[in-house]
């Protein structure tokens, strides 16, 4: 039987992946790709994630309003919907 001869060139892809979405950019490539179903599209609309660094995720918001409700309240809730999708994050920053 022969050998499929892709499966060398899968395996390094995968390996390559996988050494990519260990990494912090990997993390954010990931956040970034979920952040709708996370936060949902109204919040979609007016966040981006930015950053991640050291297990904080920083995000750009729109406005000084929308900034300051997701510090006061509605951030905290989003805050822990984010940390149960992704552990590795431990803060979340609003700028």
């Amino acid at each position: 039987m022969k050998e499929n001869p892709f499966k060398k060139s899968d395996e390094l892809v995968e390996s390559y992946l996988g050494k990519i979405l260990g990494t912090q950019k990997g993390l954010l490539l990931k956040v970034k790709n979920s952040w709708k179903e996370i936060v949902g599209s109204d919040l979609c609309a007016h966040t981006e994630p930015e950053e991640t660094k050291s297990g904080v995720l920083y995000v750009k918001v729109t406005s000084a309003v929308w900034r300051r409700e997701l510090k006061l309240t509605a951030g905290k809730l989003v805050e822990k919907t984010i940390k149960d999708a992704f552990p590795e994050i431990k803060k979340v920053v609003w700028r």
